[in-house]
């Protein structure tokens, strides 16, 4: 068995992929969530642990956008780990002393304060991942890297600052990817993808029937259908109660159009779960 994650080892994908798979798996990196996911949907591989939603920056659009337009993608569970960013160079400089810091779109957007206060007129170079910035970084003087502590050993890094994020409460949600649909037995959330026609009260229509059907949604997010401006599809995360699941499929198929059920699963988010 194959399982994808986002590369190169040290990033936090790479950390919960050893987290949640034991050494059946082989561990494959890729450089992006596109190509990772679209390994999934071809079938090169036949699993991948993905970065969905930060709760800090929110949903990671690159990863949604690619799993609406596959063919073959389904959530099998939901996964989350404590994100702490850390600095680290190549060996002891003062912070005077960084031109650079590499590191990850997200990361950076993670620590943005403490990048203000204390890099103020230093250049920030976005990389594909936070390991690629360690990696870039243990080549390099007088630059920083924003990273997992993991990249400490990984790359030979010397650690000039610890848990630099913005804010404690910060928090990855990964999702489990499979391109076999297989649900999970202990299921307790669903999440369903789809568009509604250009008319009013549409998507209040569509809204309703959970309402109706005493399901509780714990997000709902649009993403552009990139055929039109103003088109959106809409992602739908809701509390999963068996005994209406099969009701509000049938409901939505006649009030909605491109209807995609992208997995009914269990998720181990804190607040999702009575037993955590």
């Amino acid at each position: 068995m194959k399982v994808g994650y986002l590369g190169p080892i040290g990033t936090f994908s790479y950390e919960i992929c050893n987290n949640t798979y034991n050494n059946e798996y082989k561990k494959l990196p890729f450089w992006t969530i596109s190509d990772l996911i679209e390994a999934l949907d071809k079938k090169f591989i036949n699993e991948a642990i993905v970065p969905i939603e930060n709760s800090l920056q929110g949903c990671v659009t690159e990863a949604i956008d690619t799993i609406i337009n596959s063919k073959n993608i389904f959530i099998y569970a939901e996964e989350t780990l404590k994100i702490n960013q850390n600095l680290m160079s190549k060996k002891e400089y003062k912070l005077d002393e960084i031109k650079q810091v590499y590191s990850h779109p997200q990361a950076l957007a993670q620590c943005r304060g403490y990048l203000q206060n204390n890099f103020k007129n230093v250049e920030l170079i976005e990389v594909s991942s936070t390991a690629l910035s360690a990696k870039e970084v243990s080549q390099k003087e007088n630059t920083a890297c924003i990273c997992n502590m993991s990249c400490q050993e990984e790359y030979n890094l010397v650690v000039l600052d610890k848990n630099i994020q913005d804010n404690e409460s910060n928090e990855t949600k990964f999702w489990r990817l499979v391109n076999n649909k297989k649900e999970e037995e202990e299921a307790n959330k669903m999440t369903l993808i789809f568009s509604t026609e250009d008319r009013p009260g549409a998507l209040f229509k569509a809204l309703k029937i959970f309402e109706k059907n005493n399901s509780n949604l714990t997000k709902i997010e649009s993403r552009p259908t990139k055929r039109q401006l103003g088109q959106y599809y809409f992602w739908v995360d809701v509390d999963l109660n068996n005994s209406v699941y099969e009701k509000i499929i049938k409901e939505l198929k006649e009030e909605v159009i491109n209807l995609k059920v992208l997995g009914k699963y269990k998720s181990k988010i804190k607040g999702e779960l009575n037993d955590i």
